[in-house]
């Protein structure tokens, strides 16, 4: 079994590389951010805001199949007034977290397709099902988006076998949240949340692996919520 996470080389992505590299997955991890390869983990560069380098990225794995696809790529933007809306600033994060995906989806197909039992997996974000307390809209915006787009795949890549699910996780303890978040904020935060914390990244990686594994054969076009309880859907 082989998976592809984009945008690896940080947070849920590493991690779930990380994760499946133990599972026996042969993983590889795309990333604009250049890395080493790490215990025997091969990455090969990518940029998901030029179609070319998408391109190039799936010519350079040179695999003839890929069983299952991850994107965990995002960028976000402080919260502030939608007076204050920058064009470029919207671009740059809506390139990233949706038309990259896009991109990369329309490249990884055919190889998803040689499979016979595709799976991809969307890291959405929490933001998406309600509002984001500390990103601004430009960012619930993008990743809103990408519930569309896993809805309308779900249907369209059904009869070719794929199955395209999102995951919507709330806050992850990772080491960029720590840094970039007071700790007094982070408090507050998860006295709100009915668990008592933020997610570890751990919590998300099992999940992403279910969705990829054999073990899901009939979940498509769905969203799982990891909250800790701080959205219930039915």
């Amino acid at each position: 079994m082989n998976s592809i996470i984009i945008g690896g080389t940080s947070g849920i992505g590493l991690e779930t590389a990380r994760y499946l590299e133990k599972k026996g997955y042969e993983v590889v991890i795309g990333s604009r951010n250049r890395r080493k390869d790490e215990d025997g983990i091969r990455f090969v560069p990518i940029d998901v805001t030029s179609e070319s380098s998408i391109e190039n990225f799936f010519y350079a794995i040179d695999f003839d199949h890929i069983d299952s696809l991850i994107y965990s790529a995002g960028v976000t933007t402080k919260q502030k007034s939608i007076r204050d809306f920058n064009v470029e600033e919207y671009r740059r994060v809506h390139d990233v977290n949706l038309l990259g995906a896009i991109l990369t989806l329309k490249y990884a197909f055919p190889l998803l397709k040689k499979a016979k039992k595709g799976k991809v997996v969307i890291v959405s974000s929490f933001a998406s099902r309600t509002y984001s307390q500390l990103s601004g809209f430009e960012y619930t915006v993008s990743k809103a988006g990408l519930s569309g787009l896993v809805k309308q795949l779900a249907v369209e890549w059904a009869q070719e076998g794929i199955l395209i699910n999102n995951v919507y996780p709330s806050m992850v303890d990772t080491p960029m949240l720590r840094e970039n978040v007071e700790a007094s904020v982070l408090q507050e935060i998860e006295s709100s949340i009915p668990l008592g914390r933020i997610a570890q990244p751990q919590e998300v990686v099992a999940a992403i692996e279910f969705l990829i594994s054999t073990g899901n054969s009939y979940i498509t076009g769905a969203g799982l919520d990891i909250n800790g309880g701080q959205f219930l859907s039915g």
